[in-house]
């Protein structure tokens, strides 16, 4: 290999480098802003006297998928508690929100 080869590799895996810890942040500041927005929410209808049953049930599918993945990486028993509690709140809210479509009441 020559000088000008072992340079060109370099630079490609430091513009790989550069680009997973772009999307990492990027995935790090998305997930703050939709747990802000969905807070929000959630505080807006409850004081506005109304249900948020589908921002709740949305914020949970997230955070499942987030668990999900951090459990998939490290395998660690509280991360298995929360994406199961994290599902079954999902489930719950999001069929709460399908109930009242369709004016179905417990």
């Amino acid at each position: 290999m020559d000088r000008e080869e072992i340079l060109r590799k370099s630079k490609k895996e430091m513009c790989k480098e550069e680009y997973k810890q772009v999307r990492n942040l990027g995935q790090e500041l998305g997930t703050v802003v939709f747990a802000c927005l969905a807070g929000f929410l959630i505080i807006l209808d409850f004081s506005m006297g109304k249900s948020s049953n589908e921002v709740q049930g949305l914020f949970w599918a997230f955070f499942a998928s987030v668990a999900y993945s951090k459990y998939h990486t490290y395998k660690r028993k509280t991360t298995l508690v929360a994406l199961v509690s994290s599902v079954i709140a999902a489930i719950f809210f999001l069929s709460m929100h399908i109930m009242s479509l369709y004016n179905i009441s417990l």
